[in-house]
């Protein structure tokens, strides 16, 4: 198998395109693929200033590897929410990585806005989905961060399949409030709400692993455990088994 682009010996088909890469085309087309959500979408330019929300996880990681690689100014977020277990691993893990870019970053500890109260325990408490809480208490702490730091965009290592996962449950559950508010890019709709944008959006999470591996970035290989009761998981094995079928489904469903 070679290479489309360059004939070398191809380390990956991305059967999705229909595309065989050898490494160094492999890294310039996911670099690429990023430059190209942030243009097509106007998410952010080069003078501004990025904070992305990391997590640790390959995804995030990746994302500000990208970013930083490619002339932004991007600094990282991290929120700690809870005192033990993961957390603490994938914190070790965005600290090195800030170490290896040279970049800020910022950390929150989400516990000491609710009285200790990690979000496992809130979730309990209020009778509600762990994702839930946990999402919505990252939205503002990322909001309330980048707007009082002076960032101008808060950037999710979301990528293609998060997305169109996304997108699958709402259309199934009609709901389409959620639809018109699915964009990779949201302005500011008020003057402390500071925009957010999704570079990752028209790559595979697949090929970011891929990405992740062979450049030999450091991340969390590790889902979340409540991850697995989230509903969007099953959505999820839906695209996973319709792609396997029909390569680039994921894609062609999400841009249209």
């Amino acid at each position: 198998m070679k290479c489309k682009k360059c004939g070398r010996d191809a380390i990956v088909k991305l059967r999705h395109y229909n595309l065989a890469l050898c490494k160094e085309h492999f890294i310039e087309f996911i670099e690429g693929r990023v430059e190209k959500a942030i243009k097509k979408f106007r998410m952010f330019k080069k003078s501004d200033k990025v904070l992305v929300a990391v997590s640790g996880g390959k995804d995030s990681v990746s994302l500000w590897h990208v970013l930083v690689k490619l002339g932004y100014e991007a600094d990282g977020l991290f929120i700690r929410t809870s005192k033990e277990g993961l957390i603490k691993i994938a914190e070790r893990i965005v600290e090195e990585n800030a170490e290896i870019l040279g970049r800020r970053l910022i950390k929150i500890d989400a516990t000491e806005y609710f009285e200790g109260l990690s979000t496992g325990e809130m979730a309990k408490i209020l009778r509600r989905p762990v994702c839930s809480i946990c999402g919505t208490i990252r939205r503002y702490l990322m909001n309330k961060v980048a707007y009082e730091g002076g960032y101008d965009v808060v950037v999710t290592g979301h990528n293609l399949s998060d997305e169109a996962t996304v997108l699958l449950g709402n259309i199934l559950n009609w709901q389409i409030g959620y639809i018109s508010r699915q964009w990779p890019y949201l302005p500011k709709t008020h003057e402390k709400f500071v925009p957010k944008a999704k570079p990752l959006v028209l790559n595979y999470e697949e090929d970011i692993r891929l990405y992740a591996k062979i450049t030999g970035i450091k991340f969390l290989d590790t889902a979340c455990p409540f991850s697995f009761d989230a509903t969007t998981t099953v959505y999820k094995s839906y695209l996973t088994d319709m792609e396997k079928k029909q390569p680039g489904i994921t894609i062609r469903f999400f841009t249209g």
